[in-house]
């Protein structure tokens, strides 16, 4: 059982507003926050879990506000969508490891990308929902059981291509190379996933407690414009170092960067309307335990 060790939830004001009284653990004294103001803060991490359900159930009950709460605690409709969500961050990262040993040339633009950097930018997408409704624990969580799911995808292809094949299949060098090539880049695709998202979810919860979780399109560009710039150039250099040129090499971290920065500026919209729908969608169920 979690134990409070600097915050302590020990009640609950109404005036025109519901307001929390939270008290600073080393000092004794009481300060009154907000609900929506006290939720997206970091205070709540060190509730323990009664307090939580206090917290939430208010939350839930007198407004529509659009939380993120313990998994155990969840309704089955936000633990269905939790999951899709996750599954698709997991098909999308495997996708990009896979199609992120080919390097194509766009002569329109003159960008040298992998295929990968046209469904790699949806991870942010999926990110930034997982860190609106779910909070920061959560998308961390989702991150790592992709970044699993993915090495263990990876390492079964790389023991499926030291079983020896028929010597009738003329396919079996080009897979051993190919499986091959996805073991090299697994290693700079896995440090710059982990390095990207975490500091992605990073900064949409820090920018989220900042602007006092308004102003939605401020977070989502900036955390995106920000994760991409670092993915970019950690996948790029550890992935083609000494096998392509320098020139090369710059000029797919520009093109990488140029692509997810389109990437982050069109997916507030989806954001957006997938907040609304998901706050329809919860609240609806929400309602109906609170009658």
């Amino acid at each position: 059982m979690q134990y409070n060790k600097k915050y302590k939830l020990t009640g609950f004001e109404r005036s025109d507003t519901i307001t929390a009284n939270v008290m600073v653990i080393a000092t004794g004294k009481s300060m009154t926050i907000g609900l929506p103001e006290l939720e997206s803060s970091t205070i709540t991490d060190d509730f323990n879990r009664n307090e939580l359900k206090a917290l939430y159930r208010r939350l839930y009950c007198e407004t529509d506000t659009v939380t993120s709460y313990e998994l155990g605690d969840r309704h089955e409709r936000s633990w269905y969508a939790y999951l899709v969500i996750s599954l698709i961050l997991t098909v999308v990262y495997i996708l990009c490891t896979v199609s992120g040993v080919k390097p194509v040339h766009l002569p329109v633009f003159n960008f040298i990308i992998p295929p990968a950097i046209f469904f790699y930018p949806v991870s942010f997408i999926l990110v930034d929902i997982l860190n609106e409704f779910y909070g920061l624990k959560m998308a961390r969580r989702t991150i790592f059981i992709s970044f699993i799911a993915n090495m263990l995808f990876v390492t079964g292809l790389w023991f499926t291509s030291t079983i020896p094949a028929l010597p009738e299949w003329e396919l079996s060098a080009a897979y051993t190379s190919f499986v091959n090539s996805i073991v090299s880049v697994l290693f700079a695709s896995s440090v710059s996933y982990l390095v990207s998202e975490n500091i992605n979810s990073f900064l949409l919860c820090k920018i989220k407690e900042l602007t006092n979780s308004r102003y939605l399109f401020i977070r989502v560009i900036t955390s995106t414009v920000m994760a991409s710039a670092i993915d970019s150039i950690i996948f790029c250099m550890l992935a083609f170092y000494n096998v392509l040129s320098m020139d090369v090499i710059k000029t797919m971290i520009v093109s990488q960067f140029i692509i997810k920065l389109v990437y982050a500026i069109v997916g507030v919209g989806p954001i957006y309307a997938t907040r609304e729908l998901f706050r329809r969608y919860i609240n609806s169920e929400n309602r109906k335990e609170c009658l």
